[in-house]
């Protein structure tokens, strides 16, 4: 692992345990064994390397939704699958996710960000009704609502994986009912 890298997983792994006002840049070096002027070898402030972590967190989603156009286009897309690809996505970078929800609401960085990120999610949520309403396989439903509500509603329940573990997981739950607030019945279709 790089050392620019090293201190990225670092500050990561503090932001998301003691938040980021508590993370200095000496006790960061201290926990990845490192002097605080290799830090500013390589970041300018504590600031940016949290617009680091907030951009490399960005292009991960990019990522995944990108790949989900990709099979929006081939029509191999199910709202199973993309749904649990967003679940699947929001499990592997729950520290992110941790590091936007404890500061989004006291950093203009984390504020962008995190608006980024939703407006993404809602776009292609949107993107994927539309397509569905066109072919028949999804109800009619208005677009820019149902994109922000299934968006937000995968906020929400990270949340409380995060905050609190002890609350049973119902992923599978909140993917059934999407199902069948949304998918046309085989036996309905036109």
């Amino acid at each position: 692992m790089s050392t620019k890298d090293l201190i990225l997983a670092t500050a990561k792994d503090m932001i998301s345990e003691v938040g980021f006002h508590k993370m200095t840049t000496a006790n960061l070096a201290r926990r990845a064994d490192i002097s605080e002027g290799t830090i500013y070898r390589h970041f300018e402030s504590k600031e940016d390397i949290l617009q680091h972590i907030l951009d490399t967190f960005d292009q991960k989603y990019q990522a995944v939704a990108e790949q989900c156009r990709l099979r929006m286009d081939k029509d191999t897309l199910s709202l199973d699958d993309l749904l649990g690809s967003h679940f699947a996505f929001l499990e592997a970078n729950a520290a992110d996710i941790k590091i936007v929800l404890g500061t989004y609401s006291i950093l203009e960085i984390t504020k962008r960000s995190m608006g980024r990120f939703i407006e993404r999610m809602r776009a292609l949520f949107e993107d994927f009704l539309s397509r569905g309403i066109k072919n028949g396989t999804i109800r009619n439903v208005p677009l820019d609502h149902t994109g922000m509500i299934i968006a937000n509603m995968f906020f929400g329940l990270m949340r409380i994986k995060l905050y609190w573990p002890e609350i049973a997981d119902f992923s599978r739950e909140a993917v059934e009912f999407c199902r069948r607030s949304l998918v046309v019945d085989d036996g309905a279709k036109p």
